[in-house]
C-alpha cells in the first residue's frame, strides 16, 4: 500500500511536471518568434510587409496599439478576429477572439516608439494535453502491472528471508527443559539472521551449561548432606540403644562434630546460591578499603593447631572489598593449607609496582599436580579421593576462593611452594592505594 500510494503520487507529479516543462518550452519558444518579427521591424521592414508564415499550431498577428487594427497575420488566422484590443499605450487587453484560452499559448509583445504595435504569437496547446493523456495512460496500465510484479517479488523475497526465522522460532518452540542440547539451524547466509541463529545457539550453550552445572550442584550438595544426615541418624539409633552415660556423651560430641560440619556446608552452598542468582544493584556499592594484612593476622590467631603458621612475610596492604567475603577468602586458603600441610604453613602478603596486592599461602604437603591445579577451584572437587570427609572437606573451599576473588576483580591460582615444596596458593588484587 506504501508502495502504491508514493508511485501513484510519483505519477501525478511526473504528468504535471511533463506538462510544465512542455509549456516552459513553449513560452521560451514563442518569445524567440516575438525576438524575430521585432528584429525584422528594427530593421525597417514595414509591419504591413511582413512575411508571416505559420507553423504548425502557431499563429501570429501584428496589431496597431492605436486603431486595433490587424497589420499583418499569418495564413491560419485568416479572416479571424484580433486577438487583442487597442490600448492606452502601453498595455493592451485580450479577446477570446475565437480561441480558446484554456487550448492556446499566446504572447503579447508591445514594440518601442511610434506608432505602438502589439506582436501576438500564439500556439495550440492539443499537443501538449495529447502527451499528457498518453502518459496517464500508460502510467494507468504500467502502474498497476508494476505494483504487481513488486508486491510477487517483494512477497517472494520477504518468505524467502523469514523462512529461516520461521525455522528458528519452530525450533524454539519445541526446545523444553530436557531438551536443552538441541540447537537451531544456522544459515550459511552472514546477514541479521544468521547472526540471529548463532546467538540463540549461543544462548542455548549457556543455558544447557548452567542447567547442568545446576544439575551437578544439586547432586553434590545432596550426596555431601547425605553423609552427615546418615552419620547422625545413626549415632542417635545407637544412643537410644545404650544406658551407658561415657558412650552417650561421646555419641553426642560425634553427633555435634557432624552438625557443625553440616553447618559449614550448608553455609557454603547458601553462599554460592546466593552469588549464582545474584540480580538487583551492584554489589560494590558497599565495598570499603580495609587492610589485608589485619584480616590475616586475625584469623592466624584463630588457628588451633599444631602445624606452626608463619606471617613474618606479612606486609601492610590495603583493598576495596566486601570485607566478610575476603575473610572468608582467607579463612578457606589457610584451612586449606593446614589440613594438606606436614609441620609448616607460610602466609606473606605483599604490594607490587604495578598496583596489586599479593596474598600466597604455602605449605609443606603433598603439592599439587600441573594437571590438578585448575580443577581444584570447581566445586565439589576432592583430589585425594583416598582421604577421609574429615581430611578431604567438602569441596567447596576453594571454589568459593575462586569465585569471590573473581568478584574483587582478582585472580587466584595454584602452583609448587619455593620455600616449603609443597602447594602455594596466591590471590591477587587491585591496590586500594593506586
Amino acid at each position: 500500500m506504501i508502495v502504491a500510494i508514493a508511485m501513484t503520487l510519483a505519477g501525478i507529479l511526473l504528468v504535471h511536471q511533463l506538462r510544465t516543462s512542455q509549456i516552459r518550452a513553449i513560452d521560451t519558444a514563442l518569445e524567440i518568434r516575438v525576438q524575430d518579427i521585432e528584429s525584422l521591424m528594427e530593421d525597417g521592414t514595414p509591419p504591413s510587409q511582413l512575411s508571416v508564415e505559420d507553423e504548425q499550431d502557431d499563429f501570429v498577428q501584428v496589431i496597431d496599439v492605436s486603431n486595433g487594427k490587424v497589420v499583418t497575420a499569418s495564413a491560419n488566422m485568416a479572416g479571424r478576429q484580433r486577438v487583442v484590443a487597442g490600448g492606452d499605450g502601453t498595455t493592451v487587453t485580450m479577446l477570446v477572439a475565437g480561441l480558446d484560452p484554456e487550448n492556446f499559448r499566446v504572447h503579447v509583445h508591445l514594440t518601442e516608439g511610434t506608432p505602438k504595435y502589439a506582436i501576438v504569437v500564439g500556439t495550440n496547446l492539443e499537443n501538449v494535453d495529447r502527451v499528457a493523456a498518453t502518459t496517464v495512460r500508460s502510467l494507468v496500465i504500467g502502474l498497476p502491472v508494476l505494483l504487481a510484479l513488486i508486491a510477487v517479488v517483494t512477497w517472494l523475497i520477504v518468505d524467502r528471508t523469514l523462512r529461516p526465522v520461521e525455522a528458528i522460532r519452530s525450533e524454539v518452540a519445541d526446545i523444553g527443559g530436557g531438551d536443552l542440547h538441541r540447537r537451531v539451524p544456522e544459515p550459511t547466509s552472514g546477514d541479521e539472521i544468521g547472526r540471529l541463529a548463532r546467538t540463540m545457539n549461543a544462548m542455548l550453550d549457556r543455558l544447557e551449561s548452567a542447567d547442568v552445572a545446576q544439575a551437578h550442584f544439586v547432586s553434590d550438595a545432596s550426596h555431601e548432606l547425605r553423609t552427615p544426615i546418615a552419620v547422625i541418624r545413626h549415632e542417635l539409633e545407637v544412643g537410644l540403644r545404650s544406658d551407658n552415660p561415657e558412650l552417650l556423651r561421646e555419641i553426642a560430641g560425634e553427633v555435634l562434630d557432624e552438625n557443625l560440619r553440616m553447618q559449614h556446608l550448608v553455609e557454603d552452598l547458601l553462599l554460592l546460591a546466593r552469588r549464582d542468582g545474584r540480580t538487583g544493584p551492584d554489589p560494590r556499592v558497599g565495598w570499603k578499603p580495609i587492610d589485608l594484612d589485619d584480616v590475616i593476622l586475625s584469623q592466624v590467631q584463630q588457628v588451633v593447631s599444631d602445624t606452626t603458621v608463619g606471617i613474618a612475610g606479612v606486609s601492610a596492604g590495603q583493598i576495596c572489598c566486601d570485607e566478610g567475603q575476603v575473610v572468608r577468602v582467607v579463612r578457606n586458603l589457610l584451612d586449606n593449607a593446614l589440613r594438606h600441610a606436614k609441620s609448616q604453613v607460610d602466609i606473606s602478603l605483599t604490594s607490587t609496582d604495578d598496583g596489586h596486592v599479593v596474598l600466597a599461602v604455602d605449605d609443606d604437603g603433598a603439592g599439587i599436580a600441573k594437571d590438578d591445579r585448575e580443577r581444584v577451584f570447581e566445586r565439589f572437587v576432592r583430589l585425594d579421593e583416598s582421604r577421609s570427609r574429615d581430611a578431604g572437606g567438602s569441596g567447596l573451599g576453594l571454589a568459593i576462593v575462586a569465585e569471590v576473588v573473581a568478584d574483587h576483580d582478582g585472580t587466584v591460582n595454584a602452583g609448587t611452594s619455593p620455600t616449603l615444596g609443597g602447594a602455594r596458593f596466591t590471590a591477587t588484587f587491585p591496590d586500594a592505594r593506586r
